[in-house]
């Protein structure tokens, strides 16, 4: 009886010894998993950023997407605010409601500042009429706030390039938006 009981707890190690070992090899398994996707990743990213300077070449030119790629790189950003606030009426079903709205623009090119100061009557004007031509439920959801953001991008970038200056901007940003 006790060559049983030795021959029993002998026995019990070597299968906790080799559960280990599986434990440990499914382990270095899906480290190793781990490792392949991060390098994968890692490695997927970079194209991205040639992709958008080939873009930005057959856009611009090689010229101008150098310039734009320096001013996004090393360049800081500049916002610039349109004051005093923008509040337009608009129509809501059967009700007159009005957005009081707070724009700062964003640009790698300081040129552009000084545009912008000087052809703010006309950049102010066409961003109301934008803001007036919107209805309620257009502009109440964050998409159709974002799709207004685009809008606006366009509108300025459209006055600052009749009036032939700089129109280099990168971003429009609500930092106020309020309805009712």
């Amino acid at each position: 009886m006790v060559d049983e009981e030795e021959e029993n707890t002998t026995e019990q190690p070597r299968e906790s010894g080799g559960m280990m070992k599986v434990i440990l090899l499914v382990n270095a398994v899906l480290v190793l998993i781990g490792i392949a996707v991060g390098v994968t990743i890692f490695m997927m990213s970079g194209d991205d950023e040639n992709k958008t300077v080939e873009a930005d070449t057959e856009v611009l030119g090689a010229d101008e997407a150098e310039e734009v790629v320096r001013r996004r790189s090393g360049g800081t950003p500049i916002y610039i605010p349109l004051n005093p606030a923008f509040v337009v009426n608009f129509e809501n079903q059967d009700l007159v409601s009005f957005v009081q709205v707070d724009i700062q623009v964003m640009t790698y090119d300081s040129s552009v500042e000084q545009s912008l100061k000087t052809h703010m009557p006309v950049v102010r004007n066409e961003l109301l009429l934008l803001l007036g031509g919107k209805q309620y439920h257009e502009i109440n959801t964050r998409e159709g706030k974002r799709k207004l953001s685009q809008e606006a991008i366009k509108e300025i970038r459209r006055v600052l390039n009749e009036a032939g200056a700089p129109s280099d901007i990168e971003a429009l940003y609500f930092t106020s938006f309020v309805m009712q």
